[in-house]
């Protein structure tokens, strides 16, 4: 936000406040326009674990209520919070029914389908191995070589494409996630009755929500080393029975992990690598709605509106030398420093 605020002013809170709904006004539309079926629901509960989480809480209320959503908002004691949940973890929480959850692997499924029916072209199993830049970049693969008028980079942490420029720049996190075998009608009525997505304020936190099926699936004990965790339902399971005593032993039926790209100051970097070879990246754990924010400020940049593309440009980033032997180390030291008591 201080980046932000030398190339906004006095406007960025502005700016930042309504761009922060748009990815939810995108998908909203996507969905109900080429009906993608994702399991779509409203409904976040913000929790907090100590007394100074609700001081971060109450900041958040008190500017959604000037902002004029007090009919979406709710601030919640630790009794408020177990009306909405069956935990005693928590001290309180805020309860935002304008945010959503859904099943991001068929909204991006819905959102390739429907790409493909307006005349987009996917490639799937088709690995870039070198961007050529020049008057008509091109893609190089090892089935061909593809040439365009602009060339996107948006691989996130996916790739290890324009290393000179981009190296050092975003890390990998791993982040671990598990789901439950399906509860039944009545432990899910003990846990979560408003079928909530629920995450805490932790700098490295727990967040879980039930499934169409009904599973309860959690996430958490992110790993800033950039290796695979060996067990994740190993590791997570203390943390779902610390959390809902009701599910200790309940069977774990899939585990899976997912690298996110994270940036030390956690603004995306949007840039140029030439005049017509464009980057994206870097949305530290909050891609489902920043990536449809970023995919349409790169939409209109590349057709010529640059206002919002800019505004993100002139954010300075740390780029750390050394990326791959010294980022993570020192990505994984700062994290084990913010998970101490």
């Amino acid at each position: 936000r201080k980046q932000m605020r030398n190339t906004l002013g006095d406007e960025v809170d502005d700016f930042i406040w309504h761009l922060r709904w748009r990815g939810h006004e995108i998908i909203k539309s996507r969905v109900a326009k080429y009906g993608i079926d994702c399991d779509l629901k409203h409904g976040h509960l913000h929790t907090a674990m100590k007394a100074s989480h609700m001081d971060e809480l109450k900041a958040t209320y008190d500017e959604a209520l000037r902002r004029g959503m007090e009919a979406d908002v709710t601030l919640l004691d630790a009794a408020g919070v177990r009306a909405q949940l069956g935990s005693d973890l928590y001290c309180g929480a805020l309860k935002n029914t304008r945010n959503m959850h859904l099943h991001p692997l068929n909204l991006c499924l819905g959102e390739a389908k429907a790409a493909e029916s307006l005349g987009a072209l996917i490639f799937e199993h088709s690995e870039v191995l070198d961007i050529v830049h020049g008057p008509r970049p091109a893609v190089v693969t090892m089935g061909g070589r593809i040439e365009a008028k602009q060339v996107l980079l948006a691989g996130d942490v996916y790739h290890k494409l324009e290393r000179r420029r981009l190296k050092g720049m975003i890390f990998p996190a791993m982040g671990g996630i598990v789901t439950t075998a399906p509860l039944g009608a009545e432990l899910i009525e003990a846990i979560n009755p408003f079928d909530l997505a629920v995450y805490d304020c932790r700098f490295v936190l727990d967040y879980y929500r039930l499934t169409g099926d009904g599973r309860l699936l959690f996430g958490g004990g992110a790993n800033y080393s950039g290796r695979d965790s060996r067990d994740i339902a190993g590791e997570l399971r203390p943390c779902i029975e610390r959390t809902f005593p009701q599910l200790k032993g309940v069977q774990i039926d899939f585990q899976w992990s997912c690298a996110m790209g994270i940036v030390m100051n956690r603004i995306p970097q949007l840039g140029k690598l030439s005049s017509n070879v464009w980057y994206c990246q870097g949305y530290s754990g909050h891609g489902v709605a920043t990536t449809h924010i970023m995919g349409e400020i790169m939409a209109k940049a590349i057709t010529g509106d640059l206002e919002q593309f800019d505004t993100f440009a002139a954010c300075k980033h740390i780029k750390v030398p050394l990326g791959d032997q010294l980022g993570n180390p020192m990505l994984a030291a700062g994290m084990w420093y913010y998970q101490m008591p």
